[in-house]
């Protein structure tokens, strides 16, 4: 059942990026889309970089929040600001 619960939050964590840059993108607010990839992306590497290093965070806690968590958004906002970007293309070709 844990199994589960891990995909289900990995889909909420996936889906919750894919909207949002989806709704940036065609909204034209390429600040704020970038922006929040940007933090996702730093995001993920402190969390991999502090699995890695002695630097006072639980290991097995930080790789598991980068990888339940944080890489699942990156790849659903990634996959949102494509579809987006191919709608938006599609919407103002002549």
């Amino acid at each position: 059942m844990a199994d589960v619960a891990i995909l289900a939050i990995m889909l909420a964590f996936a889906l919750l990026g894919f909207f949002m840059m989806h709704r940036l993108v065609l909204a034209q607010r390429s600040g704020a889309a970038l922006t929040f990839i940007s933090v996702i992306s730093a995001a993920l590497a402190f969390f991999v970089f502090a699995g890695t290093t002695p630097i006072g965070m639980d290991p097995l806690r930080a790789m598991g929040a980068a990888l339940v968590c944080l890489l699942p958004t990156l790849v659903g906002a990634g996959a949102g600001a494509l579809l987006g970007w191919l709608m938006l293309r599609r919407r103002f070709r002549k």
